[in-house]
């Protein structure tokens, strides 16, 4: 559990130190997935990238503009079928996380929802109530996690 998180004994019982705390680790899967989706498509983008300034560089400008030639002798060359399917691959990769960090935002923007509506259970009034605003505000600061809107 988070040093932070801890430190709130005499503000939070123990159960709403645990959602707190997986509130964070959600957050941080979401993040480090946000993280492994933009590198997968900037490596896919950068490889294509380099793949057509070779592919026009080699092939289309030596061919004397003929389609025949530009196809065979992209055909020849078994390195440009190794280069797309890798360009394919680290494409779909991404796809695949895409999908896993959609998901992982979905669960984190819902215990953060849940977190906030049960605030009132969470911290009964009118003691509590008013250090549930200090926790608030540790969760933005520590862990840039807003619990005072429901908006993103």
């Amino acid at each position: 559990m988070e040093k932070a998180i801890e430190q709130l004994e005499p503000i939070t019982d123990e159960p709403t130190k645990k959602m707190l705390q997986s509130l964070v680790d959600k957050k941080r899967k979401f993040e480090n997935l946000k993280k492994k989706v933009l590198s997968l498509q900037l490596a896919a983008f950068v490889c294509m990238i380099i793949f057509m300034v070779y592919f026009y560089n080699v092939i289309v400008l030596t061919s004397d503009n003929s389609l025949s030639i530009v196809v065979s002798r992209f055909v020849d060359e078994s390195f440009h079928l190794y280069f797309i399917v890798a360009i394919a691959g680290a494409y779909a990769t991404a796809l695949y996380f895409k999908k896993k960090e959609v998901k992982a935002e979905t669960e984190y923007h819902a215990l953060r929802c849940e977190v906030i509506r049960k605030s009132g259970e969470l911290w009964p009034q009118p003691y509590h109530w008013k250090k549930r605003t200090s926790v608030f505000q540790m969760m933005k600061n520590e862990f840039d996690i807003n619990l005072f809107y429901e908006s993103k």
